[in-house]
């Protein structure tokens, strides 16, 4: 496996004050039986998610985000970064920074399908399939695992196209929709037909993880306010962190092709 690692000094976050990040617990697939996009009920939950597509447009914004590291020791750390999404391409691109400073030490730029990230002093970005990520602190050389593809899924909306494959499967009375793909299982949950939560099972990757909505936008239907990550080990489910991302500035507008370069 392919592993990019963000490497950043967790020198300058270790002594940040920060609120305590909530609990989350991970649903998992239903015992009940799911069934297909051709009953009467999936349709109609497709329909009201499909009504909701206009609110996935291009945004720019600024957030901070507060990650909680629980193994082998409780550890917390502060990031600021800026976000920039455009709806043609699913173009993501991520500008994380120092908190004290604002200065940018790594840029991240995904497609559906992949990630490339460019650490700055870096000549060339590093290219990987779309996959989980690593903050690497370079002193100690922990690896802070970062479950990216349930992250990508909420922000971008990618999800509306995969929802709509034959091979869906469907609690629909209760907002849930399951998929099934390579690298593994994903169920989506709605709530009045907007997103509420994204899971992800993968026995190839050895993990599992949750990406759901903790505070709603006033202004806008998505992005929300705050997404709240959590990822653990598939096995014992022993939990690696907590990762809290919170927006403090969303402006819905195009974001030019030249955005999405190094």
């Amino acid at each position: 496996m392919i592993r990019i690692l963000l490497i950043f000094s967790l020198g300058f976050f270790l002594f940040c004050k920060s609120p305590q990040v909530d609990e989350v617990d991970f649903i998992g697939r239903d015992t009940s039986r799911y069934t297909s996009p051709s009953d009467p009920l999936a349709k109609s939950l497709l329909s009201g998610i499909s009504a909701q597509n206009e609110s996935f447009t291009s945004f720019r914004g600024e957030f901070s985000m507060n990650i909680q590291v629980l193994v082998p020791k409780k550890e917390t750390f502060n990031i600021d970064g800026k976000i920039f999404f455009s709806k043609p391409g699913g173009l993501l691109k991520i500008q994380l920074m120092d908190t004290f400073f604002g200065l940018i030490f790594s840029e991240l730029i995904a497609t559906p399908t992949e990630i490339s990230i460019k650490p700055s002093g870096a000549t060339k970005p590093i290219i990987q399939p779309m996959g989980d990520l690593y903050l690497q602190d370079p002193n100690t050389k922990k690896q802070i695992q970062l479950p990216f593809p349930v992250i990508y899924q909420y922000l971008s909306g990618a999800f509306q196209s995969e929802i709509l494959s034959s091979k869906a499967r469907f609690m629909a009375k209760d907002g849930r929709i399951l998929v099934e793909k390579a690298d593994g299982v994903y169920e989506y949950f709605f709530v009045d037909s907007l997103p509420s939560r994204i899971e992800l099972s993968s026995t190839k990757r050895g993990i599992k993880a949750v990406s759901l909505v903790k505070e709603k936008d006033p202004k806008h239907n998505h992005p929300a306010k705050s997404i709240l990550s959590k990822v653990m080990t598939l096995n014992d489910e022993k939990e690696n962190a907590l990762i809290l991302i919170t927006m403090k500035k969303i402006i819905k507008t195009d974001v030019q092709d030249s955005v999405f370069r190094f």
